[in-house]
């Protein structure tokens, strides 16, 4: 029998790069990738410092971007040694996103942005051109995933589909079934092998739908690894998932990527909250490493 390993955390020094937009494709009708380059994705000089060039190590790492208010700049944070110095007034406005692609032979970086509409992330990546500028930062922490396990079950919505789309290419042999929360079939990306897509349906709660899928497809035999992102409310309703299937803390990996105004609600940001402070819990318990960039 192979020994069974949980998935592990490994930091990395975290790095404040300037890139240059070179492309912008739109996979789906929601979905827009955007491909940076520039010098900075390699090791290079600053502030007297040789930093080191850009690491991607797991199929969930994030990096931290760096967007301007209109008619401003953005506000960068200090690279110190191996770490950022962010400024408080005014803060650096940051969002994060997972690393969809890198390409270290061909120096590019890609992204996948959803355009819900709003945001300022989605605003910027709906107008970016070739020759904008970006800064971003990291990835600080990357996840391991565990050796010895049957299978894996990947679940989230569609702001996790970039990671789970790497986890599908680059699965090392184990057998993968996923399943994808998406608006509608427009925006499945069909070329991913193995993947449930399941649609938003008016009435019925996403955590609900997402939740369905992700039972109907996991095998009835055999250890498993759960991978799991999304929506926070859709993260909770999946942890009651992994219950179910018998998928214990230690093989359990779950994030709340971001918060529907539902979880805004004075019930909704309790819930949030509990499963927040316990995520952390759990990763301190087993890496010590929190999973949050600088």
């Amino acid at each position: 029998m192979p020994v069974t390993t949980p998935s592990r955390r490994m930091e990395l020094p975290i790095v404040l790069r300037k890139l240059d937009v070179m492309r912008t494709h739109d996979v789906t009708p929601r979905m827009r990738r955007i491909t940076v380059a520039g010098d900075q994705l390699g090791s290079f000089e600053s502030g007297g410092r040789t930093l080191p060039a850009f690491t991607t190590a797991g199929c969930d790492d994030y990096v931290k971007l760096f967007l301007a208010e209109p008619g401003h700049d953005p506000v960068l944070p200090e690279q110190h040694d191996g770490h950022l110095h962010w400024p408080k007034k005014p803060a650096p406005l940051a969002r994060t996103y997972t690393v969809r692609r890198f390409d270290a032979d061909a120096g590019e970086l890609d992204l996948d942005f959803v355009l819900h509409g709003h945001g300022v992330a989605g605003n910027w990546a709906r107008a970016a051109r070739p020759g904008d500028v970006l800064h971003l930062a990291g990835p600080k922490i990357s996840t391991v995933p565990p050796t010895g396990v049957d299978w894996w079950l990947l679940a989230g919505d569609d702001t996790a589909l970039p990671a789970i789309a790497r986890f599908v290419e680059s699965a090392p042999g184990v057998p993968v079934h996923a399943a994808v929360l998406v608006e509608s079939a427009d925006e499945e990306q069909r070329d991913l092998p193995g993947v449930t897509w399941v649609h938003r349906q008016a009435g019925v709660p996403d955590a609900r739908v997402l939740a369905d899928a992700a039972r109907s497809i996991a095998p009835d035999t055999g250890q498993a690894w759960m991978w799991i992102a999304g929506e926070t409310g859709v993260v909770r309703e999946l942890r009651s998932v992994a219950k179910t299937l018998g998928i214990g803390k230690p093989m359990l990996d779950a994030s709340g990527y971001w918060r529907s105004p539902d979880t805004q609600r004075p019930l909704g940001r309790l819930l949030a909250m509990r499963e927040e402070a316990r995520e952390s819990l759990d990763v301190r318990r087993r890496t010590r490493v929190p999973r949050t960039a600088d």
